[in-house]
């Protein structure tokens, strides 16, 4: 056998259980919440997140469910949100509006079936409802949604939508 200088082998393990180690404790592990320091000169109201949609989408799906005990609440709601389509966003109704299985809501519920919420934020600043009444469902197992947005018609908005003339 040669007399040579082999691979220094210890040396790259060596330096593999140092990257994994520094990578440790540099990344937490998912799931886990890392506190974060505020400034002494600035006050928690500085770091709140705009309720603002960050991005309009270009098209929307809606479905409209009527939850109150108005007749034709669902399809005024509907017509009035396929009434707000622009040339730059496009509202989609791919189904007839419908009842809800449970009345009545009383207050209006816009369920996102997409992890970003933007298209749900447009719905609710149309209806005319805060923020806070959008909740997510989000399909298991990647499988796309068939509507991006269900509306849940409450006895809240009932009043507010226009009659069918």
């Amino acid at each position: 056998m040669a007399a040579g200088r082999s691979f220094p082998w210890r040396w790259v393990i060596a330096g593999l259980a140092m990257a994994v180690i520094a990578l440790t404790v540099l990344i937490p592990p998912p799931g886990t919440v890392r506190e974060v320091e505020i400034p002494e000169d600035t006050s928690e109201t500085d770091f709140v997140e705009e309720s603002e949609p960050t991005c309009i989408p270009d098209s929307i799906r809606v479905l409209v469910l009527n939850g109150t005990l108005i007749d034709g609440l669902a399809t005024r709601t509907q017509r009035q949100l396929l009434g707000s389509s622009s040339d730059s966003m496009v509202i989609l109704a791919p189904f007839d509006p419908s009842n809800t299985d449970i009345k009545p809501y009383e207050e209006t519920i816009i369920v996102s079936h997409l992890a970003d919420v933007s298209a749900a934020r447009v719905i609710a600043d149309i209806l005319g409802r805060p923020f806070d009444c959008i909740v997510w469902e989000v399909p298991a197992y990647d499988v796309p949604p068939i509507v991006d947005v269900t509306v849940c018609i409450g006895t809240d908005i009932g009043e507010m939508i226009p009659s069918i003339e």
